[in-house]
Protein backbone atom coordinates (compact mmCIF):
# COMPACT_ATOMS: atom_id res chain seq x y z
CA UNK A 1 0.00 0.00 0.00
CA UNK A 2 2.83 2.15 0.66
CA UNK A 3 4.59 1.70 -2.34
CA UNK A 4 1.72 2.05 -4.92
CA UNK A 5 1.36 5.41 -2.74
CA UNK A 6 4.36 6.79 -3.14
CA UNK A 7 4.53 5.93 -6.76
CA UNK A 8 1.75 7.83 -7.36
CA UNK A 9 3.10 10.82 -5.81
CA UNK A 10 5.81 11.04 -7.45
CA UNK A 11 4.53 10.22 -10.58
CA UNK A 12 2.25 13.40 -10.12
CA UNK A 13 5.26 15.65 -8.96
CA UNK A 14 6.96 14.94 -12.22
CA UNK A 15 3.54 15.61 -14.31
CA UNK A 16 2.93 18.94 -12.34
CA UNK A 17 6.52 19.35 -12.94
CA UNK A 18 6.89 18.94 -16.74
CA UNK A 19 3.39 20.78 -17.66
CA UNK A 20 4.95 24.19 -15.36
CA UNK A 21 8.46 23.29 -17.95
CA UNK A 22 5.95 23.61 -20.99
CA UNK A 23 4.20 26.77 -20.09
CA UNK A 24 6.92 29.28 -18.75
CA UNK A 25 9.47 27.24 -22.06
CA UNK A 26 7.37 25.71 -24.43
CA UNK A 27 10.02 25.37 -27.25
CA UNK A 28 12.60 23.78 -24.87
CA UNK A 29 10.85 20.67 -24.56
CA UNK A 30 9.33 18.49 -26.64
CA UNK A 31 5.46 17.63 -26.72
CA UNK A 32 5.19 14.82 -23.94
CA UNK A 33 3.87 11.67 -25.59
CA UNK A 34 1.04 11.56 -23.00
CA UNK A 35 -0.34 14.99 -24.40
CA UNK A 36 -0.34 14.00 -27.89
CA UNK A 37 -4.49 13.02 -29.23
CA UNK A 38 -3.17 9.50 -29.75
CA UNK A 39 -1.08 8.56 -26.52
CA UNK A 40 -2.67 6.43 -24.75
CA UNK A 41 -1.75 6.58 -20.53
CA UNK A 42 -0.02 2.69 -19.45
CA UNK A 43 -1.68 1.06 -17.27
CA UNK A 44 0.33 -0.37 -14.54
CA UNK A 45 0.15 -3.76 -13.34
CA UNK A 46 -2.16 -4.00 -10.06
CA UNK A 47 -1.75 -6.94 -7.11
CA UNK A 48 -4.86 -8.54 -6.94
CA UNK A 49 -5.09 -8.03 -3.70
CA UNK A 50 -5.23 -4.22 -4.22
CA UNK A 51 -7.87 -4.31 -6.66
CA UNK A 52 -10.73 -2.51 -5.55
CA UNK A 53 -14.22 -4.89 -6.37
CA UNK A 54 -15.23 -1.74 -8.60
CA UNK A 55 -13.31 -0.44 -12.01
CA UNK A 56 -10.32 1.49 -11.52
CA UNK A 57 -11.26 5.05 -12.28
CA UNK A 58 -9.99 6.28 -15.99
CA UNK A 59 -7.14 9.44 -15.53
CA UNK A 60 -8.55 12.55 -17.44
CA UNK A 61 -6.07 14.64 -19.56
CA UNK A 62 -4.92 17.81 -17.53
CA UNK A 63 -6.79 20.94 -19.12
CA UNK A 64 -4.60 23.32 -20.42
CA UNK A 65 -4.49 26.66 -17.95
CA UNK A 66 -4.53 30.04 -19.99
CA UNK A 67 -1.48 32.22 -20.00
CA UNK A 68 -1.86 35.23 -18.29
CA UNK A 69 -2.33 38.53 -20.55
CA UNK A 70 -0.67 41.51 -18.95
CA UNK A 71 -2.53 44.14 -18.88
CA UNK A 72 -1.01 48.09 -19.57
CA UNK A 73 -1.73 50.01 -16.44
CA UNK A 74 -2.21 54.00 -17.32
CA UNK A 75 0.47 56.33 -15.48
CA UNK A 76 -2.11 58.15 -12.75
CA UNK A 77 -3.04 61.84 -13.50
CA UNK A 78 -1.38 64.53 -11.91
CA UNK A 79 -3.65 66.38 -9.59
CA UNK A 80 -5.04 69.62 -11.13
CA UNK A 81 -5.26 72.95 -9.42
CA UNK A 82 -8.79 73.90 -8.91
CA UNK A 83 -8.86 77.82 -8.16
CA UNK A 84 -10.79 78.86 -4.91
CA UNK A 85 -13.79 79.64 -5.16
CA UNK A 86 -14.31 83.97 -5.52
CA UNK A 87 -15.23 85.26 -2.53
CA UNK A 88 -18.02 87.92 -2.72
CA UNK A 89 -17.85 91.45 -3.65
CA UNK A 90 -19.56 94.29 -1.51
CA UNK A 91 -22.05 96.30 -3.25
CA UNK A 92 -21.78 99.93 -3.05
CA UNK A 93 -25.05 101.74 -1.56
CA UNK A 94 -26.74 103.72 -4.13
CA UNK A 95 -25.78 107.78 -3.53
CA UNK A 96 -28.37 109.84 -2.39
CA UNK A 97 -29.31 111.77 -5.41
CA UNK A 98 -29.13 115.50 -5.02
CA UNK A 99 -32.39 117.79 -5.32
CA UNK A 100 -31.92 120.02 -8.25
CA UNK A 101 -31.40 123.73 -7.73
CA UNK A 102 -33.61 126.33 -8.35
CA UNK A 103 -32.32 128.50 -11.37
CA UNK A 104 -33.87 131.90 -10.36
CA UNK A 105 -35.48 133.20 -13.56
CA UNK A 106 -33.71 136.52 -14.99
CA UNK A 107 -35.00 140.01 -13.54
CA UNK A 108 -36.92 141.98 -16.09
CA UNK A 109 -34.47 144.82 -17.03
CA UNK A 110 -36.32 148.35 -17.56
CA UNK A 111 -34.47 150.74 -19.00
CA UNK A 112 -32.63 153.45 -16.67
CA UNK A 113 -33.98 156.97 -16.38
CA UNK A 114 -31.51 159.31 -17.36
CA UNK A 115 -31.94 162.27 -14.68
CA UNK A 116 -32.48 165.72 -15.40
CA UNK A 117 -29.61 168.40 -14.49
CA UNK A 118 -29.89 170.41 -11.95
CA UNK A 119 -28.98 173.79 -11.05
CA UNK A 120 -25.91 174.58 -9.91
CA UNK A 121 -26.06 177.56 -7.30
CA UNK A 122 -22.60 179.94 -7.51
CA UNK A 123 -21.04 180.84 -4.36
CA UNK A 124 -22.69 183.90 -2.13
CA UNK A 125 -20.06 185.72 0.21
CA UNK A 126 -20.24 184.10 3.60
CA UNK A 127 -21.23 186.60 6.17
CA UNK A 128 -18.51 186.26 9.00
CA UNK A 129 -19.69 184.96 12.35
CA UNK A 130 -19.81 187.27 15.54
CA UNK A 131 -18.75 186.00 19.12
CA UNK A 132 -21.18 185.53 21.42
CA UNK A 133 -22.34 187.63 24.23
CA UNK A 134 -22.65 186.67 27.47
CA UNK A 135 -24.93 183.23 27.79
CA UNK A 136 -28.15 184.10 29.60
CA UNK A 137 -29.03 182.72 32.09
CA UNK A 138 -32.55 180.18 32.13
CA UNK A 139 -35.21 181.32 34.51
CA UNK A 140 -37.48 178.52 36.20
CA UNK A 141 -40.57 178.31 34.29
CA UNK A 142 -43.51 180.18 35.91
CA UNK A 143 -46.45 177.88 37.19
CA UNK A 144 -49.66 178.63 35.87
CA UNK A 145 -50.63 178.67 39.90
CA UNK A 146 -49.17 181.06 42.42
CA UNK A 147 -48.47 177.82 44.92
CA UNK A 148 -46.24 174.80 43.75
CA UNK A 149 -44.42 171.90 46.51
CA UNK A 150 -41.09 172.11 47.69
CA UNK A 151 -38.34 170.36 45.48
CA UNK A 152 -37.98 167.35 48.27
CA UNK A 153 -41.82 166.82 48.70
CA UNK A 154 -43.68 164.32 49.53
CA UNK A 155 -41.01 162.40 52.04
CA UNK A 156 -41.94 159.93 54.30
CA UNK A 157 -41.66 159.95 58.38
CA UNK A 158 -42.30 158.21 61.18
CA UNK A 159 -45.89 159.93 62.89
CA UNK A 160 -44.34 161.96 65.52
CA UNK A 161 -46.98 164.66 66.27
CA UNK A 162 -49.39 162.21 68.25
CA UNK A 163 -49.25 159.25 70.66
CA UNK A 164 -51.04 156.75 68.30
CA UNK A 165 -47.67 155.43 67.03
CA UNK A 166 -48.25 152.43 64.40
CA UNK A 167 -51.84 152.65 65.36
CA UNK A 168 -52.24 155.86 62.71
CA UNK A 169 -51.85 156.93 58.64
CA UNK A 170 -51.96 160.42 57.75
CA UNK A 171 -50.63 163.30 55.57
CA UNK A 172 -49.34 166.59 56.80
CA UNK A 173 -46.97 169.70 55.42
CA UNK A 174 -46.89 173.76 55.93
CA UNK A 175 -47.47 176.13 53.64
CA UNK A 176 -44.75 178.71 53.20
CA UNK A 177 -44.81 182.33 51.29
CA UNK A 178 -41.87 183.83 48.51
CA UNK A 179 -39.68 184.05 51.61
CA UNK A 180 -40.61 181.17 52.80
CA UNK A 181 -41.85 182.02 56.20
CA UNK A 182 -44.99 180.45 57.14
CA UNK A 183 -48.01 182.25 55.58
CA UNK A 184 -50.82 183.71 58.41
CA UNK A 185 -52.90 181.10 60.04
CA UNK A 186 -56.31 180.55 58.18
CA UNK A 187 -55.29 181.88 55.06
CA UNK A 188 -55.01 178.88 52.92
CA UNK A 189 -56.66 175.12 53.37
CA UNK A 190 -55.74 171.92 52.23
CA UNK A 191 -58.13 169.80 49.93
CA UNK A 192 -57.38 165.63 50.39
CA UNK A 193 -59.73 163.58 48.86
CA UNK A 194 -59.47 160.00 47.60
CA UNK A 195 -59.71 155.98 48.95
CA UNK A 196 -62.52 157.22 50.55
CA UNK A 197 -61.54 160.48 51.91
CA UNK A 198 -62.96 163.63 50.97
CA UNK A 199 -61.65 166.82 53.58
CA UNK A 200 -60.29 170.50 53.93
CA UNK A 201 -58.36 170.96 56.42
CA UNK A 202 -56.91 175.00 56.96
CA UNK A 203 -53.25 176.30 56.84
CA UNK A 204 -51.99 176.65 60.72
CA UNK A 205 -54.27 174.12 62.07
CA UNK A 206 -51.48 172.17 62.87
CA UNK A 207 -49.12 173.70 65.15
CA UNK A 208 -46.84 170.37 65.38
CA UNK A 209 -45.81 171.05 61.57
CA UNK A 210 -44.63 174.53 61.69
CA UNK A 211 -47.11 177.76 62.61
CA UNK A 212 -48.47 177.25 58.87
CA UNK A 213 -49.00 173.56 59.65
CA UNK A 214 -51.91 171.53 58.30
CA UNK A 215 -52.57 167.52 58.98
CA UNK A 216 -55.22 164.82 57.81
CA UNK A 217 -55.48 161.44 59.36
CA UNK A 218 -56.44 158.89 56.51
CA UNK A 219 -56.83 155.54 58.52
CA UNK A 220 -55.66 153.58 61.64
CA UNK A 221 -52.80 151.41 60.58
CA UNK A 222 -49.52 151.85 57.83
CA UNK A 223 -51.75 150.53 54.14
CA UNK A 224 -51.06 151.55 50.67
CA UNK A 225 -53.44 153.94 49.34
CA UNK A 226 -53.69 157.23 46.92
CA UNK A 227 -54.68 159.76 47.77
CA UNK A 228 -55.36 163.96 45.96
CA UNK A 229 -53.62 167.06 47.52
CA UNK A 230 -54.14 170.45 46.44
CA UNK A 231 -54.01 173.93 47.86
CA UNK A 232 -56.99 176.52 47.89
CA UNK A 233 -57.92 180.20 49.04
CA UNK A 234 -60.50 180.12 52.00
CA UNK A 235 -63.07 180.54 49.40
CA UNK A 236 -62.42 177.15 47.55
CA UNK A 237 -60.06 178.25 44.70
CA UNK A 238 -57.64 176.27 43.52
CA UNK A 239 -53.58 178.13 44.19
CA UNK A 240 -51.69 174.85 43.00
CA UNK A 241 -52.02 171.93 40.89
CA UNK A 242 -53.24 168.56 41.94
CA UNK A 243 -50.79 166.14 43.46
CA UNK A 244 -51.36 162.48 43.54
CA UNK A 245 -49.64 160.57 46.54
CA UNK A 246 -49.47 157.14 47.23
CA UNK A 247 -49.02 156.18 50.97
CA UNK A 248 -46.85 153.25 52.33
CA UNK A 249 -47.13 150.20 54.69
CA UNK A 250 -44.34 150.34 56.93
CA UNK A 251 -44.58 151.62 60.32
CA UNK A 252 -41.36 154.36 60.07
CA UNK A 253 -43.51 155.75 56.97
CA UNK A 254 -46.85 156.49 58.30
CA UNK A 255 -46.29 159.92 57.52
CA UNK A 256 -46.62 161.72 54.12
CA UNK A 257 -45.46 165.27 54.45
CA UNK A 258 -46.27 167.71 51.33
CA UNK A 259 -45.23 171.24 52.09
CA UNK A 260 -46.43 174.12 49.57
CA UNK A 261 -44.38 177.12 48.52
CA UNK A 262 -45.27 180.68 46.77
CA UNK A 263 -44.11 180.72 42.95
CA UNK A 264 -44.81 184.24 42.28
Amino acid sequence: MSVVAALLLLASIGLVVLVVLYFVAPGSLPEPAFLQDDYALPTLPIPAALMPESEVPTLVAAIELPSATPTATEPPLAPTWTPPAAQPTATPLPLSTLKPSVTPSPLPTFPTKTPTPTYTPTSTNTPTATPPGPTATPTSTRSAYPFTKTDNSPFYLQNHANNAGCGWLGLAGEVLDLERNPVPIGSYRVHVWGSGIDERVLAGSAPDYGPSGWEQFVFDSPVMREYNVQLESPSGTAVSQIYRVQTRTNCDENLLQLNFVQNH
